[in-house]
């Protein structure tokens, strides 16, 4: 298995092309916008070659091949028991409280894999051997085992008109298809769009978005490439926050380290296939079971992922109350352990999918879709709660506080120092640290967002002002007379 180094060196070896802000970016990995996802996917080849560096996640992102019997990231496994899909779902906690960040999206490769495992193996089935598009998969993953790679799922389409299935679109690019078949291999153009860590993988697996009708064959492809093939094109995504990483000081930014989700827009432009690299050739039928395992997969690995988020989040908001000195304030504990009744929901709905898994044919355990689409449904607010709590706990400081470079103004910086202390023996730049990664995972940097929630005292001071003048007692003495009881309030 390769270290963090090795990943880098391999990396830096290959020819990928890369676009960032209007500009092809050669060295990519060292760019700032870059190089927190490169950071946070590099740390899965550390964990897993290190065992000293954090024994608990060393047992958890690394297992035991069924293809070569050796030892392979976790993130490569194909998924055959209940206990696989515990420990995958206890990856996913435990790297995201180690990261904060996106990990180069090797859940979404884990979905796409398991997906295609058992998808291939059915399509060989009804096919009774005219097809082996299993055997071949079989093949390319033991490779990408064998050679410890990083693989990376892509699925979205550009789509164009929603409304119409991709062989009626004005532009028949807008889903990725085949062009042409050769006696070689196939030629293939189209689009995959946000696609999570796609430019610092090695491999790039491509698969469909939905599931296709009869007239929809030419799009029912499922095949790799390495990300510098001839014709493959990637164009960074242009977030905002991408202008944090550019302008600002590293000890201005929450997680400067890992804290950035990276994607990008994969291009193929008349990329060749060769045949050995083609899991899925015309085969219309079999996207509906690909497309519905794939996302019960990655919903899985999305909210077990989110579940460390929130546990993140219920420290930074922690220590962010401690720092200001109301860390015993009952307010702020029910804050905490709502935040903390989330994450364990969430957490038993993702572990109760697993429990309930189902075996296919091919020996792949398929999360219960039920059980699993309640905990993304969950997810979606509980982490939007978590965002507003830790707004609500922080106050403004987490969007207004001074820059590191106020804090070097002769003088001018003593006294901003001076004035955001918060309790007496907290260093003041712990303080604004920690304000500064309670902004990054609140996810509400825009300052309207959580101006919203603390402009005008913040929620516990509306609740005050109902604990005050709600009359208590009027409510009691009516409650008291329906009941029949003679009430001995005054």
């Amino acid at each position: 298995m390769m270290n963090g180094k090795e990943y880098l060196k391999t990396l830096r070896a290959m020819k990928t092309v890369l676009y960032i802000d209007g500009e092809e970016v050669a060295d990519f990995a060292s760019h700032p916008v870059m190089k927190p996802a490169v950071n946070a996917l590099k740390a899965t080849y550390d964990l897993a070659s290190d065992p000293e560096l954090n024994p608990e996640l060393h047992r958890l992102i690394t297992a035991e091949s069924d293809l070569t019997g050796g030892k392979i990231s976790r993130f490569l496994k194909i998924v055959k028991s209940q206990d696989d899909l515990m420990a995958r779902m206890k990856l996913q906690r435990t790297m995201m409280r180690y990261t904060g960040g996106c990990f180069g999206g090797r859940c979404v490769a884990g979905a796409v894999i398991n997906a295609l495992w058992s998808v291939t193996h059915d399509v060989d089935k009804a096919s009774k051997g005219q097809t082996n598009y299993h055997e071949r998969f079989n093949k390319y993953m033991t490779m990408c085992q064998e050679n410890d790679l990083t693989v990376s799922g892509n699925i979205t389409d550009a789509k164009g008109d929603r409304s119409l299935p991709p062989h009626r679109q004005a532009d028949p690019d807008l889903y990725v298809r085949i062009v042409e078949r050769t006696p070689d291999g196939i030629i293939v153009n189209g689009a995959k769009l946000q696609q999570s860590g796609a430019p610092i993988a090695h491999e790039r697996l491509v698969v469909p978005t939905t599931a296709l009708g009869p007239n929809d064959e030419a799009y029912a492809v499922a095949f790799s490439v390495p990300g510098d093939a001839k014709g493959v094109i990637h164009v960074n995504d242009s977030a905002c926050s991408n202008a944090k990483f550019i302008a600002m000081e590293t000890e201005d930014i929450g997680n400067a380290a890992f804290g950035m989700h990276q994607s990008a827009h994969i291009l193929f432009d008349n990329v060749f296939v060769p045949w050995e690299r083609v899991f899925l050739c015309g085969e219309w039928k079999a996207t509906a079971s690909l497309v519905h395992r794939f996302s019960d997969f990655q919903r899985f690995a999305s909210s077990a992922c989110r579940c460390g988020y929130i546990d993140l989040s219920i420290g930074a908001g922690a220590a962010m109350a401690d720092y200001n000195g109301v860390a015993g304030k009952t307010h702020v504990q029910d804050k905490l352990i709502n935040m903390s009744v989330d994450a364990e929901t969430l957490y038993g709905l993702v572990a109760g999918s697993a429990a309930l898994a189902t075996a296919t044919d091919s020996g792949v355990m398929l999360p219960e879709t039920l059980s699993i689409n309640a905990a993304k449904i969950y997810m979606n607010d509980a982490i939007l709660r978590a965002g507003q709590t830790l707004a609500d706990i922080g106050g403004g400081i987490l969007i207004t506080r001074p820059s590191s470079r106020d804090l070097k103004i002769p003088k001018v910086g003593e006294l901003l120092a001076k004035y955001h202390k918060g309790r007496e023996g907290v260093d003041v730049h712990d303080r604004l640290k920690m304000a500064r990664l309670c902004e990054s995972l609140s996810g509400l940097s825009a300052p309207t967002t959580i101006l919203s929630v603390i402009a005008a005292g913040p929620p516990a001071t509306q609740r005050l002002n109902f604990r005050l003048m709600t009359d208590f007692k009027r409510d009691r003495k009516a409650a008291e007379r329906l009941a029949g009881i003679l009430s001995s309030q005054k």
